[in-house]
């Protein structure tokens, strides 16, 4: 009775700090739509895409899945009930400064450098809490664990290159947003495929 009443505590407390997390980042999603369609008000339609929109309209795409991978990995993190005792208040921390990134990034879809900084912020913070995780012994590294902390990396260096290539305006703001768009949605990709049976595990075969 006792594990089954600490189970359903734990589960709630968890269900709590899940609520506040997804309400910040449905107020990210929701900026970021109207930073991207709306201007005084009006619904811009096509000329989001016009020459002068299209580089913000490509960040809100590559936007989009980053956000979609990472609710879709931090629901799940949360939603594993582990022995660690505050395991969920140290996940929680970290997920709400994600949910936050997400609101700085969806203001910043006007200056592709300030978009690029919270983005690699937010691959350098995840980088951090998985090895954070891995110090305090509340996870082993495992397939996906591993991905993650690659993918960060490899992703977080190309967006400082971008920056530092910025600095120098080598490439132009269509040209720069179309690579963060393709690096975002190819790192999405990777992730899916690579950790299919975490994201979507394999049912257990019937029993007799």
């Amino acid at each position: 009775m006792a594990t089954q009443n600490r189970e359903e505590v734990l589960r709630c407390s968890t269900g709590a700090l899940m609520m506040i997390y997804y309400v910040v980042v449905g107020l990210a999603i929701t900026e970021a739509l109207q930073n991207t369609f709306l201007n005084d008000g009006s619904f811009m339609a096509a000329r989001a895409f016009s020459t002068e929109n299209l580089p913000k309209t490509l960040l809100f795409l590559a936007l989009l899945p980053t956000i979609c991978r990472f609710v879709h990995g931090a629901s799940m993190h949360l939603g594993v009930l582990g022995e660690k005792r505050y395991k969920p208040l140290v996940d929680f921390l970290w997920f709400c400064l994600q949910a936050s990134i997400f609101y700085l990034m969806a203001f910043s879809l006007d200056t592709l450098v300030l978009f690029s900084v919270f983005f690699g912020i937010l691959l350098l913070f995840d980088a951090a809490w998985l090895v954070l995780l891995r110090l305090l012994r509340y996870v082993e590294f495992g397939p996906t664990e591993k991905q993650w902390l690659v993918s960060d990396t490899v992703i977080s260096s190309a967006l400082a290159l971008y920056v530092i290539c910025r600095v120098d305006e080598c490439i132009t703001d269509a040209s720069a947003a179309s690579l963060i768009l393709l690096v975002a949605v190819a790192a999405t990709v990777w992730d899916y495929v690579a950790n299919r049976d975490f994201y979507f595990p394999k049912q257990n075969p019937a029993g007799p």
